[in-house]
């Protein structure tokens, strides 16, 4: 059953992303077993991913101004900053700092 979500939610996001972005292309890691669909936009990139074998979907949008955010496998919602290193997730996950000085909780 997860697996039949996993597949739905993949599709509909196709469906629905190609008609906003207007440069996507499909990436499959035969490694990992995960497809991406990353779009590029005027600003930001998108990645959608999925794995078919274990259910899990995720997606993050990276701005050019070095700001992101997503949805990772388990659902949380995260953002942070590379230019700053700042990091939080709904997880409770916050990151400070960048290189050597990064701290996480």
């Amino acid at each position: 059953m997860k697996k039949n979500i996993s597949i739905f939610v993949f599709i509909t996001t196709f469906l629905f992303s190609s008609v906003a972005f207007s440069a996507c292309k499909f990436v499959y890691d035969w490694q990992s077993g995960n497809n991406y669909m990353v779009c590029d936009n005027i600003n930001s990139t998108t990645i959608y991913g999925n794995n078919f074998n274990t259910g899990s979907t995720w997606n993050q949008t990276q701005n050019s101004n070095g700001t992101y955010s997503g949805i990772d496998s388990n659902g949380n919602t995260y953002f942070g900053d590379n230019n700053t290193g700042s990091y939080w997730n709904s997880d409770g996950t916050t990151c400070f700092g960048t290189g050597i000085f990064r701290t996480c909780n």
